[in-house]
């Protein structure tokens, strides 16, 4: 589903097999990388204790968190307007980090987020065919253990496009 801005929806199954793959726990400090409609930001605050929602575009976080105070849903769920392949959280490390669009390949950065341990689930690759992995972080901050999922497609993060190929 479009949401405008060039963000949509992920497909529901996707939405589920992402929750599921993350295997959140109640006291789970989690990262999500494009709010969108808020949806899934939501389903993530019931299933873990805190809810951190990056969103590039400043119509669809403020529509996002409208709807999750309409809704009485989301009181544990922050709301940022930032890029994500910009941002920084500081010294706090978390438990998960879910990925709601799709990266040709994952940056660094989406580790350094991670407690070791710590879950991320992420659609990457080029186009149709994509690959969903759950990556978990080890002790080093850019080392993880990988787990293909699925394919599935999704619509790139912006910036997180793959490099233009030469073709005739």
């Amino acid at each position: 589903l479009p949401l405008g801005h060039g963000a949509q929806m992920m497909k529901p199954v996707v939405e589920g097999r992402m929750l599921q793959a993350l295997q959140l726990k109640p006291g789970d400090s989690l990262l999500e990388v494009g709010t969108g409609s808020g949806y899934i930001s939501a389903c993530l605050g019931a299933l873990a204790r805190d809810v951190v929602s990056i969103e590039q575009v400043p119509e669809l976080a403020a529509s996002a968190r409208a709807r999750l105070d309409a809704t009485g849903l989301g009181n544990n769920v922050r709301i940022e307007v930032a890029d994500a392949l910009q941002y920084d959280c500081g010294e706090r490390l978390f438990d998960a980090v879910c990925v709601t669009a799709a990266v040709a390949t994952v940056p660094a950065r989406f580790l350094q987020w991670l407690r070791p341990g710590g879950r991320l689930f992420v659609v990457r690759g080029q186009g149709p065919a994509m690959e969903a992995v759950r990556m978990i972080r080890a002790e080093a901050v850019n080392a993880a253990a990988t787990e293909s999922l699925f394919e599935t497609g999704l619509a790139y993060l912006h910036g997180a496009e793959p490099v233009p190929q030469f073709q005739f």
